[in-house]
């Protein structure tokens, strides 16, 4: 016997056919489905058919049952019209025997058997017909022992039609398009984009969102349907870029691990993040990963600042600038002017956007290329500058978020962040000093004093002081416009008009290289005004033209995207047209 390693599935494998004729000789070519046990009880019935001898005979473990002469005879005739192979009398016989013991009788219900048919008049009369055997060869044995005058003329099929007219229908396959990925089914979503995937409860827009269609709207419109959460299929690429990000952001933050019970609590750590950044700002000069909030042509969003520091990216640039801007005087809104002394005193220093990119060569972008960043930080800029100059409606977002602006956060969340922040507590003796005498207190709400009752009566009936501040979103908003109050003194006009694309390697991080360009909000506003038009369904989304067409050689959805398709068609007709 082979060995079997413990967990492995034996194979089995078929055993040798044995001789079906007289002195060992094949008489078909067909080879026999029965096994040698079988072949012996057949021919121990016929045999025995032939001497008269119709007795009761037990065989390995099947039992022959007595068969009435008249029916055996009818089977012997059809079967001694000319020499056949034994397996045909058994296969004709197998349905009266059934097996001598119940586990055999079990193991032998609801088996499907596959026949050979045999060759063309091989078997006369009513043999010729295919015999039907059933999974339960007991019951078979019943039917034709209940009639005795029986044959095989007289067997008989069940009809089925109302059966499987019942049935259901076969489900049909969706009509695919072999543009699509894998033959993917036809997009029936009528719905927008925006309604689709930027609606609430789904998070609303993002800067990267509203800025990929400046590098392909088409494919964006795939990431969107096609990949699993709407996102970019994770490349090494964008792991290492990742690793760039979280290592310059380590060097500025420490990353200190907050639970939450709420969605509340959730967006209340954004929102100290960012307090926190302005803070960084204020006192490092320079801070990352900075989050925004506003309203983009009537739409919420939001995004991630990769870099606001105090360092203009391109000195002699932005004096260009600024000369360009003096230069004209028909212009309605001039740049302010800034010296030198705007570096040195707090309350005048401007504050500059970097946006970082990462990438494997050493050669920097140019051209078309560039424009996905220019919107990004177009985008930054005009966040920030509606954050600082006070334009930003925050019950908007919260309401586009879903928040309670007065949810009380929970004791165990408040706890986390006064281990951060000091600020949360108040003093309890220098308010309990400083508690006002009069009948209602503005910090800590209504008063529960009785009409008529005097100031200190009214002060000891009074329940104690909430000794925490911040508690709720709404109480955390005020914060949030005070340290932009105190980090933009001048508001918008705090913010630098140059903004900078900062190139890094993707293996190490070190810098490969910038790009410095000025502001522009016109061109902004022209693009998203086309984009947001997609968005809200106003027209399909579109792909690259043909001088960007190098773009597709880096797209995942290249091979299945019918635009690219297209414009390769009309290259060819364009060729013919002037040959």
């Amino acid at each position: 016997m082979a060995n079997i390693a413990p967990g492995s599935t034996p194979a089995l494998t078929p055993g040798p056919v044995p001789p079906l004729g007289e002195n060992g000789c094949r008489e078909s070519d067909y080879g026999s489905d029965f096994s040698e046990g079988e072949e012996g009880i057949v021919n121990q019935l016929l045999e025995d058919l032939r001497n008269g001898k119709p007795a009761v005979t037990t065989h390995s473990s099947y039992t022959t049952t007595p068969i009435p002469a008249p029916l055996l005879e009818s089977l012997l005739a059809s079967v001694e019209e000319r020499p056949l192979r034994p397996d045909i009398g058994a296969s004709l016989t197998a349905g009266l025997t059934e097996p001598s013991s119940p586990a055999q009788q079990n193991s032998q219900q609801n088996v499907a058997i596959q026949q050979a048919h045999p060759p063309e008049g091989l078997l006369s009369g009513a043999a010729k017909k295919p015999v039907p055997i059933h999974g339960n060869r007991a019951r078979d044995s019943d039917a034709f022992m209940s009639n005795p005058s029986a044959s095989l003329n007289d067997i008989s099929y069940p009809d089925l039609s109302h059966a499987l007219t019942s049935l259901e229908r076969p489900q049909v396959a969706p009509i695919t398009d072999p543009t699509l990925p894998n033959g993917a089914p036809h997009d029936t979503d009528t719905r927008s984009p925006l309604e689709r995937f930027r609606s609430f409860p789904k998070k609303p827009l993002s800067v990267t969102d509203l800025s990929s269609g400046a590098w392909c709207e088409l494919q964006y419109w795939y990431i969107l349907t096609r990949l699993p959460g709407g996102r970019k299929t994770r490349t090494a690429a964008m792991k290492g870029g990742t690793r760039v990000h979280q290592t310059l952001e380590d060097q500025v933050h420490t990353t200190i691990q907050v639970n939450v019970a709420a969605k509340e609590e959730a967006f209340a750590l954004r929102i100290w993040n960012f307090i926190q950044g302005l803070r960084t700002l204020r006192d490092k000069g320079m801070t990352r990963e900075l989050e925004v909030w506003g309203m983009v042509h009537g739409e919420v969003a939001n995004g991630v600042i990769d870099e606001v520091s105090y360092t203009c990216p391109n000195t002699a640039f932005e004096e260009e600038l600024q000369g360009g801007w003096f230069q004209g005087e028909t212009t309605e809104d001039p740049k302010p002017r800034f010296s030198i002394l705007d570096y040195f005193q707090p309350h005048r220093r401007r504050v500059y956007l970097t946006d970082i990119k990462t990438r494997a060569s050493t050669q920097l972008p140019s051209g078309t290329a560039l424009r996905p960043a220019r919107v990004q930080l177009f985008l930054y800029h005009r966040l920030l500058s509606d954050m600082a100059s006070g334009k930003v409606d925050y019950s908007a977002i919260i309401a586009r978020y879903g928040l309670r602006p007065q949810a009380r956060f929970s004791d165990a969340f408040m706890a986390q962040i006064g281990d951060l922040h000091d600020e949360v507590f108040f003093d309890a003796d220098s308010e309990h000093e400083s508690l006002p005498s009069t009948p209602r207190s503005p910090r800590y709400g209504p008063d529960t004093g009785y009409p008529g009752s005097s100031p200190d009566t009214s002060a000891h009936l009074a329940p104690p002081p909430d000794l925490l501040r911040y508690r709720s979103i709404e109480q955390l908003i005020p914060l949030l416009q005070s340290e932009l109050e105190e980090t933009f003194p001048q508001g918008a006009d705090t913010i630098g008009e140059l903004l900078a694309v900062q190139y890094r390697h993707r293996d190490d991080g070190r810098i490969i290289g910038n790009n410095s360009f000025p502001n522009d909000p016109e061109a902004l506003d022209g693009y998203l005004k086309r984009n947001l038009n997609w968005w809200r369904g106003g027209r399909e989304a579109e792909g690259v033209s043909i001088e960007e067409a190098y773009k597709c050689r880096s797209c995942e959805f290249a091979e299945i995207c019918q635009w690219r398709k297209d414009r390769e068609e009309e290259i060819v007709l364009g060729r013919q047209r002037d040959r």
